[in-house]
């Protein structure tokens, strides 16, 4: 079998995550399925290889998938069999022995996160981004993922407010479970001046934890933006039509879905005239 490496695009949101599961909808699965059903030759985890694992419900423009296969890859006729909300948009050829999981240079995530304060310290969160930045053991930012080790690296930290919205750029070797959404939760907070600056010195050096531990922000508003390989990818113009589309069509369907639901609760609860 030759391999192929793919890009692959995303929406989480009706995904048990990306790792394939028994008895529920993931990505890999989906893959697999789709390339069993285009190419009739057998296909698992194994021949079918994500570059890392993202949660349920958080979405993908630039993850990897290793695909071994005797057929050349044809990218249009595999997304024939894919949903529309998951899309293979480019490819590019490796050499035997790359690892998907471990061979990835950088990872970057971005997260987007509406907010309600007006009133946000930055300058705080600025400061607090700067004891992020390094190799650190994170255990106190993640979620225990079996023996796996939790000292890893974070290359960069970026956010700025744009019409409202916070958008972050987290750049790492590699995350651990739940690192970057516990990550934007406590900026956020100490945005808020909910905390001092220092709790994220505190927490690194594992001087002091908070109770309860630090709640993931919500999985909608991250996107697994890339996978950094050094190989040259070629996109498929038809599949980022197809990207493109899929992405207007979910925004027209939730702006109908928010305008339906807010004004359901406008006319019958806050009015309280509860029709039954």
């Amino acid at each position: 079998m030759s391999l192929s490496l793919a890009r692959v695009f995303y929406l989480g949101d009706r995904y048990h995550g990306s790792q394939w599961q028994p008895n529920v909808r993931t990505i890999q699965g989906e893959l697999i399925d789709a390339l069993h059903n285009w190419s009739k030759e057998t296909h698992s985890p194994q021949t079918v290889q994500l570059s890392g694992r993202t949660d349920k419900g958080v979405h993908s423009l630039g993850q990897l998938v290793l695909i071994e296969t005797d057929m050349p890859i044809d990218l249009n006729r595999i997304n024939e069999f894919l949903p529309e909300d998951i899309v293979l948009w480019a490819t590019a050829n490796v050499a035997d022995g790359f690892k998907p999981r471990y061979d990835v240079l950088m990872r970057h995530y971005r997260y987007y996160m509406p907010l309600n304060e007006t009133d946000i310290d930055l300058i705080s969160m600025r400061k607090a981004v700067e004891f992020l930045i390094g190799s650190h053991d994170f255990s106190n930012f993640s979620k225990p993922d079996g023996d796996r080790e939790t000292t890893t690296t974070i290359l960069n930290v970026h956010f700025q407010i744009h019409q409202n919205i916070c958008v972050f750029d987290i750049f790492g070797t590699n995350f651990l479970w739940k690192l970057v959404r516990k990550m934007i939760t406590l900026l956020l907070e100490i945005g808020a001046k909910k905390y001092d600056y220092t709790i994220a010195k505190d927490l690194i050096e594992n001087k002091r934890g908070i109770k309860g531990g630090i709640t993931p922000a919500p999985p909608e508003g991250l996107i697994l933006i890339e996978a950094a390989v050094p190989f040259r990818f070629e996109p498929c113009k038809y599949a980022i039509r197809r990207i493109r589309k899929e992405i207007s069509e979910r925004s027209d369907f939730m702006s109908r879905m928010s305008a339906s639901l807010t004004s359901l609760t406008n006319d019958f609860f806050f009015d309280r005239r509860i029709p039954f």
